[in-house]
Order: structure tokens, then sequence, then C-alpha cells
């Protein structure tokens, strides 16, 4: 570092610091020269982008992060006589201890976008069990790990209609049939690009099992 002074009297109590040096000046004179080394920075990180906004929701649509969120719509369009939907960012994955239940005369929509959602079971829970007339739409999500006695990811008995689009399981098992889904006594089955990978039952249905219900379709 080169340090001047105009008149040749030193700096006069004035001192420069800088690059983690403190106090240097021109004690006498025209000029002065300090050497030292500067102190590695490293580079500041990039800024922190937000999040991408959430694609349009439906009208009415609650956003969950959480298999408790889910659960809080359901009960929420229980109080209020109405339906329950659900919208799971892309790209989000849930964690279940216990399954999500859905009962009585509504329907319940539980959907994603883009690359879809996880759903994961940890192998210890089915994520859904339906019932008591409930109707159930799944779209964009991605079951893995589930296990149950019937259905290790969804359970269906005694509900209403089941429809789904771009559903995938993979790794969920039962004890009994259905590792995947198990739909027994409900309304008719619809899956449109579902498909089933890994999964096992020790009854019927490594994938999926449907008993006594209405009819089933497959796209």
């Amino acid at each position: 570092l080169v340090m001047k002074d105009s008149y040749g009297d030193g700096w006069e109590g004035a001192s420069w610091s800088g690059l983690g040096q403190e106090g240097l000046a021109v004690a006498d004179g025209y000029e002065e020269r300090k050497s030292f080394v500067v102190p590695f920075a490293p580079p500041s990180p990039p800024p922190q982008l937000p999040p991408p906004p959430l694609p349009p929701l439906v009208p009415g649509e609650a956003v969950a992060h959480t298999p408790q969120g889910i659960r809080d719509e359901i009960n929420k369009a229980v109080d209020q006589g109405r339906n329950a939907s659900v919208f799971i960012p892309p790209g989000a994955r849930l964690a279940f201890s216990s399954n999500v239940e859905c009962s009585g005369d509504m329907h319940l929509s539980v959907r994603s976008s883009g690359e879809g959602a996880t759903l994961d079971g940890k192998k210890s829970s089915n994520m859904f069990y339906i019932s008591g007339g409930c109707s159930l739409y799944l779209e964009a999500l991605h079951f893995v790990d589930g296990r149950g006695a019937y259905g290790g990811a969804v359970f269906a008995y005694g509900a209403g209609d089941i429809a789904m689009k771009d559903v995938s399981f993979t790794g969920c098992e039962a004890s009994g049939s259905g590792g995947g889904m198990s739909v027994h006594s409900s309304g008719d089955v619809s899956l449109e690009g579902a498909s089933f990978s890994e999964c096992t039952a020790a009854r019927p249905g490594g994938g999926m099992n449907v008993y006594k219900s209405g009819d089933v379709s497959l796209e």
C-alpha cells in the first residue's frame, strides 16, 4: 500500500483502515509504504430465491403441507356441510404416521399438479381410509411405502365412487388384500394413468383389489 501526503509533513493524526488493517498513516514526509497480506474473503452466497408461486387453485381449495392439513380441511367441510377440496404443492413430501379418514356423504378431492406430490407411509401406515359413503378423487400424487391390513395406501370400505388420475403406488404392502389400494363394497372405481410398482399383498391384489363394488374403469 502506498500512502502519500501533498505537503510533506505527514498526515498529522489522520489514518487509513481497511482490508484487515487498522490505523495506517504517513508519519512524516511525502510518502510511506506498507506491505501486508489481504485475508481471503469467500464469495457471498447467492441471494435466496423466493419459493415458486402456486399454480391457480380451484375456488374453495385449501392448501395442505402435512397430513394434518388434509384432516383440518375435512373437518371444516363437515362442520360447514360441504365437500372437501385439498391442493398439495408440487414437490412436497408428506409423511404419514396414521391415515386420513373421510366418512359420511361428502366428496373429498386431494390433488397436486406438475411433478406431483409424494405421500409417504414410512412402512407404518396407509394414507387414506374412506368409508360411510364418502367419495374420493386423487390426482398427481405418488404413494410410497404405505402399509396396512387392507390397502397399503388407500382403503375404501362402504365408500362412494373412487377416481384417480396420474397417481402412482410404489413399495406399498398389505397384510390382507390390495397392496396399493383395496376397495370393498363401494361405488365405481376409475383409474386414469395410474401405475403400481413393487406393491405386494398376502391375499389377492398385489397392486389393487376391488370387491363387491361398482364398475371398474382403467385407462
